[in-house]
């Protein structure tokens, strides 16, 4: 089988950065520079981007805890709200302790209850479906820039503390 073709670039890693920053109490211990990003040309697939978890023994070569692949084809026809969006889905993937040697979650992916991370669906204002449904608040938006869609009772802070 052929190789794929792929680039590697900065864009999910800084997009990353910001998220991070923003919610401390969501992503705590997130290490971006953890995380190998490639972006894979001419293919397309049903989600944009794909978190996988480099484990032993691939893991003493490569000094990465995830790799991201981000579909540059799916990539190209979002817009940078969507984008923000499914790289804050792919955070929520990384469990607290994902970077931590000592955790137990280690280089772990956590799983999701109906296709969503209860984070997310605080982020977009209770929108499932944000990729298709441009009422989504965006990871950036002041939280009244959505208008006409019913607020959504859970807010990152809340369950980021429970």
């Amino acid at each position: 089988m052929p190789r794929p073709e792929f680039y590697v670039t900065n864009e999910v890693q800084d997009i990353m950065e910001r998220i991070a920053d923003k919610f401390p109490n969501v992503f705590p211990g997130f290490d971006v520079s953890r995380l190998g990003c490639l972006f894979t040309k001419g293919k397309k697939a049903r989600k944009p981007i794909r978190l996988i978890p480099v484990s032993y023994p691939r893991d003493v070569w490569v000094d990465k805890t995830y790799i991201v692949e981000v579909f540059d084809a799916n990539w190209c026809e979002m817009t940078p709200k969507q984008r923000n969006l499914a790289v804050f889905h792919t955070m929520c993937s990384i469990p607290e302790g994902g970077f931590d040697p000592e955790s137990k979650s280690f280089g772990k992916k956590r799983r999701y209850d109906y296709e969503m991370f209860a984070e997310e669906f605080a982020v977009t204002n209770g929108v499932p479906n944000w990729l298709d449904n441009d009422d989504a608040r965006g990871v950036f938006d002041a939280a009244d820039e959505t208008k006409g869609v019913l607020k959504s009772p859970v807010t990152v802070d809340d369950v980021a503390s429970a």
